[in-house]
């Protein structure tokens, strides 16, 4: 009844198990982070189990659980404003690290640090209605957990292209009522 299968037989299986294994939790990474960060679940596929095990880890508390419940967070926090939200991606970060990065904002190269509660931050990418030609930038950074304004493009414009209203703008440590 059964066939007696060949050693070759085995081994392949054996090293098909290992790769899905060893590659399953970086292709789930790949799938759920932003796209600056794909290629290094690519290069380092380990950091795959990182990232499975942070997001089984996340406080059943947490405020930002859904990239919708972050991008109607960022509408609402930049709402009167002359920036737009439009989309938002998750970056994984170091533990108890500080995350860094880098962009263009209107000829400038802009550098800012923040340091999350949690290995998850949202990150906001919008356009600036006063920036000229500037496509879409990081407009902000959403912790995760606790749902607190990381980073606001805002804070490096200067005067002449920051137009917020002055009065109802509303501060970024409240929250938006309850549709």
């Amino acid at each position: 009844m059964f066939r007696k299968r060949s050693k070759k037989f085995w081994v392949i299986i054996a090293v098909v198990t290992a790769v899905v294994i060893f590659l399953f939790p970086a292709l789930i990474a790949f799938r759920y982070t932003a796209a600056s960060q794909r290629n290094e679940f690519i290069r380092q596929p380990w950091r795959g189990w990182s990232f499975v095990v942070a997001a089984l880890a996340v406080p059943p508390n947490s405020h930002l659980k859904t990239s919708g419940q972050a991008l109607r967070r960022a509408v609402w926090m930049y709402k009167g404003s002359a920036v737009d939200p439009r989309e938002i991606q998750l970056l994984f970060v170091s533990k108890r690290k500080p995350y860094t990065f880098t962009q263009q904002i209107a000829g400038h190269s802009v550098t800012r640090t923040v340091v999350p509660a949690y290995r998850f931050i949202w990150q906001i990418a919008g356009h600036v209605d006063t920036l000229p030609h500037s496509g879409n930038v990081i407009v902000g950074l959403l912790d995760y957990d606790t749902g607190r304004l990381l980073y606001d493009i805002r804070k490096d414009l200067s005067a002449e292209l920051n137009l917020t209203p002055t009065g109802d703008a509303a501060s970024p440590s409240s929250s938006p009522s309850a549709p």
